[in-house]
């Protein structure tokens, strides 16, 4: 299956899309469960799921310290990061940065890979084996980053064949 993607500025120009259009979700959605709105959730079933930006933010909640938020324990079971961009360094060097000024600090501090997870819970890690190289290197990262997260069993991040970033959802 051809990738529609002809470059990895083009991919990245996508995920900084997608994080645009549902981090005000995502955000909305904590705002409701810091605040008590969200109270029906049974914290120990839920598996966080994320593709691209999502995969990032998936990621995200695994070095969240749910103790200084009021929990008695972290409410996720597990998670998927799909194609996920735990690496934000790479999108210093493209021309939409232009814009957001990210500079390599705070991509630095933004980038899952690089900080330390305070879950232990199952992270699976899967990319499409037909991705470009950036995106199958943001997975195998994560993976080496985060021993400690990976499933019971699992060797090696899942490469899903035939599959490009569109695709493999």
């Amino acid at each position: 299956m051809r990738n529609p993607l002809r470059n990895e500025e083009a991919a990245f120009r996508f995920v900084l899309g997608t994080i645009a259009f549902f981090a005000p979700i995502v955000v909305a959605s904590w705002i409701a469960t810091w605040l008590g709105v969200v109270t029906f959730v049974v914290a120990t079933a839920i598996v966080i799921a994320g593709h691209s930006a999502g995969g990032h933010l998936a990621a995200m909640l695994f070095t969240t310290d749910w103790a200084a938020l009021g929990l008695a324990r972290e409410p996720i079971a597990g998670a998927v990061s799909l194609s996920g961009v735990h690496d934000l360094a790479p999108m210093v060097q493209f021309s939409f940065n232009a814009d957001f000024k990210l500079d390599a600090a705070e991509a630095a501090r933004l980038s899952p890979v690089f900080m330390t997870p305070r879950s232990r819970v199952p992270l699976v890690l899967a990319v499409g084996a037909d991705e470009t190289p950036e995106f199958i290197r943001q997975t195998r990262i994560l993976w080496d980053a985060w021993p400690a997260n990976r499933p019971p069993g699992a060797r090696a991040p899942l490469l899903i064949p035939d599959r490009h970033h569109f695709s493999v959802v």
